[in-house]
């Protein structure tokens, strides 16, 4: 009974339907290692994946204070399309601002979504 849950092209159907509620757009980008000219390297971020569809949910914040002066982290599930492609070294570059891969959580059955902890940076 339970190889028959999903038949045919139910999950493809399922999958689609997740893009229609994906109303964001981002960029995914990889950091990137160019040559100073003197020996060394200099760290770079450029886009690897343009105008994906995209949703993030706040999933929360802290504020600490370190050498007098406070600082506040605010957290975010971003969902993409299950096949996209990111990593947790990756940053999301969204029109609220620019975002750090915290987590990819991958690996499951019957995946209809990725979903990624983000930071705000």
């Amino acid at each position: 009974m339970a190889d028959q849950l999903l038949q045919g092209m139910d999950l493809t159907y399922i999958r689609t339907e997740v893009r229609k509620a994906l109303p964001d757009k981002v960029s995914i980008q990889r950091r990137t290692w160019t040559g100073d000219g003197q020996g060394g390297f200099a760290e770079g971020w450029s886009n690897v994946y343009q105008d994906i569809a995209a949703r993030f949910t706040s999933t929360g914040g802290s504020e600490s204070v370190a050498e007098n002066r406070r600082e506040a982290q605010m957290d975010f599930t971003l969902t993409l399309g299950y096949d996209q492609s990111i990593e947790a070294t990756d940053r999301v570059v969204h029109t609220s601002g620019t975002y750090e891969v915290q987590t990819v959580d991958t690996g499951k059955s019957w995946s209809t979504s990725k979903r990624c902890q983000v930071r705000l940076l």
